[in-house]
């Protein structure tokens, strides 16, 4: 089962048995919007958007172009998935663009689109310009790419990680205790598959420990993350530091 991603970065299963992935694909301009008129509210001025951050994808994901909007920090209200109009991708060729039966844009990445792309989608809704990033990345070469939760069975009260979030644009960040679009401390990293040698770059934060481990080997193993030699550190109110494995 292949996965798609909604609104603002959230991945959920396809459902349905029309299509090769489970959606089921109208014969319709994917480009166009399919609703108009009193069908989409304009709320005015606004911020609109896909989702507020590059979110990261492979070859032949699909990515749902459902629209929101917000005029307050980590707000996010949905409008009429139907009503994205415009619908267009940067560099050519990287997506493929199809929509199913109830009107919602699919941004399906090309099986050729190399490592490292950074895709810009566009469209609006009523007349609203509505942008999203995405970062092509394959799980073979960089399986951390993803959101991963540290298991807190044998650390600490506080010390585990709750949100340890790689990209796959070679981005970061840590958060002890997530809140809306909170981040401990963010930055970017390298990773060698061959090896497992792995490090990180702290660029800013909120909170930053002082006993921060920067360098060692990661291995993933199905859907676990181990470490040896990193730690993100002691947050504040912990003792020590969580050296836990991590799940997704």
């Amino acid at each position: 089962m292949k996965l798609k991603l909604l609104g603002a970065g959230v991945m959920v299963a396809l459902a349905g048995c029309q299509s090769d992935d489970g959606v089921a694909i109208a014969e319709m301009d994917p480009a166009q919007a399919t609703l108009s008129g009193e069908a989409c509210p304009d709320v005015g001025e606004a911020a609109y958007f896909f989702w507020m951050s590059p979110v990261s994808a492979e070859p032949g994901q699909k990515i749902g172009l459902s629209p929101y909007w917000t005029d307050m920090p980590g707000g996010f209200n949905p409008l009429p998935a139907g009503c994205v109009d415009d619908v267009s991708a940067h560099p050519d060729g990287a997506v493929n663009l199809t929509r199913t039966d109830n009107g919602l844009a699919l941004a399906e990445i090309a099986e050729g689109a190399e490592a490292g792309t950074r895709i810009h989608l566009t469209a609006t809704y009523n007349g609203h310009g509505l942008i999203g990033l995405v970062d092509v990345y394959r799980a073979a070469d960089n399986p951390l790419v993803g959101r991963w939760r540290q298991d807190s069975g044998s650390c600490a009260p506080g010390s585990a990680v709750q949100e340890l979030v790689f990209t796959g644009s070679g981005d970061f960040s840590v958060t002890w205790t997530p809140f809306e679009a909170y981040k401990d401390y963010w930055g970017s990293y390298t990773y060698d598959a061959d090896t497992g040698a792995v490090s990180f770059e702290i660029e800013s934060g909120n909170q930053t420990p002082e006993d921060v481990v920067l360098e060692g080997a990661a291995q993933v193993s199905g859907d676990e993350l181990s470490f040896d030699g990193v730690s993100f550190g002691t947050p504040r109110n912990a003792e020590s530091a969580c050296r836990g494995k991590f799940l997704r």
